[in-house]
């Protein structure tokens, strides 16, 4: 069952890296070389250089290519966390904290849908946290400056409204204990609303760079257009396409907690089990550290024993 588990686990990320870093990153780095070559030459100029190159050349430019290719697939790959909370909004938090643009719309949206009718309700909970307490110093933390960041921050919020859970705190150890098949379909629901955020994210980037560039060397003003608006359009479109996978990836979220919150309950320890264990440890650390004599049988046996009567062995 474990190695069934992982592999399909692997074929998951191997799918991640090639949807969500390899290929947008491919296409973008093509669109980009284009424009460059466009403004610092001509298709035609490069055209005849590349039929000037020997077969070794050649092989060697390709590889070269691919190589470069492949890095930066591997850097986008490295910060698809970093990627996902630019388009939360943190970075904006950071800057400007409360006053962040799009705090207040948001904020005002928040009330409007908790306040409005059960249709609303609906659309609320999947977009907002649950107002709890209409104090301002409660607010605070409540909402993010983007959509994409308020539709996460109600999934992550769910557990703490529902279960005093820290989703934070607890999501990393609740993970492993979920079923085989729901953290494979949990990792596919993050392919699915990372990837237009990825996609999103390359092409506001190359939109920008393929603009710079076409100013920079006296382009064609219809390319610097097309660089500029088309990037941001295609940004813009890619980011309001990861609303409904966000919204599902969080739905997925609440769901773990809903059906297997217990699970964390069965595999923690009691007190007395903790101060056992910290007992033992702390005799331990003193017999490798310090080449203390060996003092820790009776918490341990304690804990075991503890355990055994626990678990009805």
């Amino acid at each position: 069952m474990i190695p069934g588990t992982l592999a399909t686990l692997s074929t998951v990320f191997r799918r991640r890296f090639l949807f969500n870093a390899l290929l947008p990153t491919t296409v973008f780095a093509g669109v980009l070389a284009l424009v460059v070559i466009q403004n610092v030459g001509s298709m035609r100029i490069v055209g005849a250089w590349w039929g000037r190159l020997d077969a070794i050349s050649k092989a060697v430019t390709l590889l070269t290519v691919s190589a470069i290719v492949w890095f930066l697939a591997v850097a986008v790959a490295s910060q698809w966390r970093t990627i996902v909370q630019i388009f939360e909004g943190y970075p904006l938090i950071r800057l400007f904290g409360r006053n962040a643009p799009g705090i207040d719309w948001h904020r005002k949206r928040r009330w409007e849908l908790w306040e409005g009718e059960n249709d609303d309700h609906e659309r609320a909970f999947h977009r907002y946290t649950l107002i709890e307490d209409a104090s301002e110093e409660a607010e605070e933390g409540e909402v993010l400056p983007t959509t994409l960041g308020n539709i996460l921050l109600a999934g992550e919020r769910y557990a703490l409204s529902r279960y005093e859970m820290d989703t934070i705190q607890f999501w990393p150890r609740l993970f492993p204990l979920l079923p085989a098949e729901f953290r494979a379909e949990y990792e596919e629901f993050i392919v699915e609303y990372e990837f237009p955020l990825v996609v999103s994210f390359l092409s506001a980037t190359t939109g920008f760079i393929g603009a710079a560039v076409t100013l920079l060397c006296g382009g064609p003003p219809l390319l610097f257009a097309v660089c500029f608006i088309g990037g941001a359009l295609i940004a813009y479109l890619f980011y309001v396409l990861s609303f409904s996978a966000a919204e599902e990836l969080a739905e997925q979220q609440r769901t773990a907690f809903d059906l297997y919150r217990h699970l964390l309950l069965e595999q923690w320890p009691t007190p007395p089990d903790v101060r056992d264990e910290r007992a033992a440890f702390k005799e331990i650390t003193g017999f490798i550290v310090n080449n203390s004599p060996p003092s820790w049988g009776r918490p341990q046996s304690l804990h075991r024993r503890r355990r055994r009567r626990d678990h009805g062995e």
